[in-house]
This record gives C-alpha cells, sequence and structure tokens, in this order.
C-alpha cells in the first residue's frame, strides 16, 4: 500500500506492528523515534492501519498531503496535477524512495506516450 506521501507502509514499522499485533515491533519503533526524532510516542501510539485505513498514526492524523489528497479525490500526490507542490518538496527531501514513487505515478499519469 502506498501512502498519500509516496511512503511504502508495507516497509513503515508502525504499520507493521499493527498488522502483526506485535507488542514488540511497537516498543522498538516508539523508543527509537522518541530518541531519533524527539517524539513523545509510546507504545500505544505505534497503531496504524495505513492513511487509506481506519487507524492512523497519531502523528499522521493531521497530514496535509492525506487532506489534500482526499479533498481533490485522488490516491497519492503523484496523481495530483501540481505535483509536486511546495510543502511536499520538504518532505521528500528525506524521502527519496517516496520521492521515486511518485514520481513514476505522476510520469503514468501525465506523460503517456501515444
Amino acid at each position: 500500500m502506498i501512502a498519500f506521501c509516496g511512503i511504502d507502509c508495507s516497509q513503515c514499522d508502525t504499520y507493521r506492528a499493527t498488522i502483526a499485533d506485535d507488542n514488540s515491533l511497537r516498543r522498538e519503533t516508539a523508543n527509537r523515534w522518541s530518541v531519533d526524532f524527539g517524539f513523545d510516542i509510546s507504545s500505544e501510539d505505534v497503531s496504524c492501519s495505513g492513511c487509506h485505513g481506519n487507524s492512523l498514526f497519531k502523528l499522521c492524523s493531521g497530514c496535509p498531503f492525506k487532506l489534500c489528497c482526499e479533498e481533490k479525490g485522488i490516491s497519492n500526490c503523484g496523481e495530483c496535477e501540481e505535483y509536486p507542490c511546495e510543502t511536499l518538496e520538504r518532505f521528500l527531501k528525506a524521502l527519496p524512495n517516496a520521492r521515486r514513487r511518485l514520481d513514476s505515478i505522476h510520469e503514468k499519469c501525465y506523460h503517456t506516450s501515444e
């Protein structure tokens, strides 16, 4: 599953811990993200069924990409005519794999060969 922002949910520890109901991975993820990113995250916060699902990770509840894509009726930012917007550009600087995914999706949507 590809998130609105291009992240591959199957590679996300929060998503994987939720799908596998793996409390050990929840604790590890909460500890790692608290230390690495300075977030106040508990293992109970590590729950997400993907941004297209019903249960969002605590830090994704106000995601601007999710809100924008839902408003436009598209599955991810790569499907947007305005791709990449300034907000997404800043976000993708640290996520080259997500950028490649969205670039590929955008190319298929808007630059198909005739």
